[in-house]
């Protein structure tokens, strides 16, 4: 028993490491950031399927409400709807507008978001050095926009930027809250620190800044179930840096059920599988430099929750890995409160909503363990690539 107690510690202390390494960066090295005054055009990119008319016409109202240097073009995608959403944008788009709108519509809907994007490029509409791509159902904030090029545009070597994106309806059931918990917490830390090292490896799909001119040199995003995080590590192995900033805000609609939930998290971890393949087809070399990163990853989704393991660790006397685990928890807590602090406490929560966000980010985790399996072996089988949330 001691033997295995041992082995099983040894990717804990790994995660930890890695953790409490993230916070001292976080400490060290972060800084607000300031705006740039001179900053190019912005082309953002509006895919839709079916879409909720409330939802889209809610998200258009608030782009053509962003301030920005010039303005701003919006290139709005029917990705082959079957309602009467489009007749509603259609019908938007009659009024007077303060940004500039090309309304596109793709014949047929192939299941993929990438697709939709790459239909839109082929297009050769596109005028901004910036391409942002908008999720149909999230919502920006004031400034989101300007913040989020500005962040891209900080460093020549960005090749993608996510804004801080978080679920808008927390308080429909405690699945939503738990979400919502998650983003603002452990996901905005990590992400925070990992832009300092350039390498954030998971974007936000719902608010993402591209530069244009390495979407043109990588190509698009329709190979992918789960463009996001492919694009992102395919960057990576061409050495180009992602990032992430806490000051562009934006919110959205998370799953509501556990059904839509695990579909969601199944496809994502499929995601994660299917992007360390990308990195291996652009480079051996960088396939193996991101490996310790995957396995870390993979420990992180695919080892037992913690409200599975600690109690058993404590059952089977293994008190090595259960002492690694709440120290690991007492760590995030610690790196969650000072990201909130210095970044400006965004969702104004208090000390107990504070000391809260990693029980409900792991009870997240135990909630969506098995999908997280599913999702590991359906990429490693080769099952057919499922969108999953339509």
């Amino acid at each position: 028993m001691e033997t295995l107690s041992i082995i099983i510690s040894a990717p804990l202390l790994v995660e930890l490491f890695c953790v409490m390494a993230l916070m001292a960066i976080f400490l060290f090295r972060w800084k607000p950031e300031t705006i740039n005054d001179d900053l190019p055009l912005v082309t953002v990119f509006v895919p839709f399927y079916n879409e909720d008319k409330a939802l889209l016409l809610t998200a258009l109202d608030k782009i053509e409400q962003q301030e920005y240097s010039s303005r701003i073009q919006v290139l709005i995608i029917d990705d082959g709807s079957t309602n009467d959403t489009p007749d509603y944008v259609s019908q938007w788009l009659q009024q007077e507008r303060k940004q500039d709108y090309v309304l596109l519509n793709k014949p047929k809907n192939t299941g993929r978001k990438g697709a939709a994007l790459d239909f839109a490029l082929e297009q050769q509409v596109a005028t901004g050095e910036i391409y942002i791509v908008v999720d149909s159902d999230t919502f920006i904030e004031p400034g989101g926009i300007l913040a989020l090029a500005n962040k891209i545009w900080s460093h020549p070597g960005y090749a993608a930027v996510c804004g801080y994106v978080v679920p808008k309806n927390r308080e429909s059931n405690l699945l939503c809250k738990s979400q919502f918990y998650e983003h603002i917490g452990v996901h905005g830390a990590l992400r925070t620190s990992q832009d300092q090292l350039g390498v954030v490896p998971v974007l936000a799909g719902a608010f993402v800044a591209h530069r244009a001119s390495a979407v043109r040199e990588l190509g698009g995003w329709s190979e992918w179930l789960v463009e996001d995080i492919s694009w992102c590590w395919k960057a990576l192995a061409h050495r180009y840096r992602t990032g992430y900033t806490a000051q562009a805000i934006a919110t959205t609609q998370c799953p509501e059920n556990n059904d839509a939930l695990f579909r969601q998290r199944r496809r994502w971890s499929r995601g994660r599988v299917e992007a360390f393949w990308e990195t291996w087809k652009v480079s051996p070399v960088m396939g193996v430099v991101s490996l310790p990163w995957f396995l870390i990853s993979a420990t992180e989704f695919l080892f037992p929750p913690i409200f599975i393991a600690m109690p058993l660790f404590a059952v089977l006397d293994m008190w090595l890995p259960f002492s690694l685990m709440a120290t690991a928890l007492l760590v995030e807590s610690v790196f969650i409160f000072f990201f909130i602090a210095k970044t400006g406490n965004a969702h104004n929560l208090n000390r107990v909503e504070m000391a809260m966000l990693p029980l409900f980010t792991h009870l997240l985790r135990f909630i969506t363990w098995i999908p997280n399996i599913l999702g590991y072996l359906d990429e490693i089988t080769g099952k057919d690539k499922k969108w999953l949330t339509r």
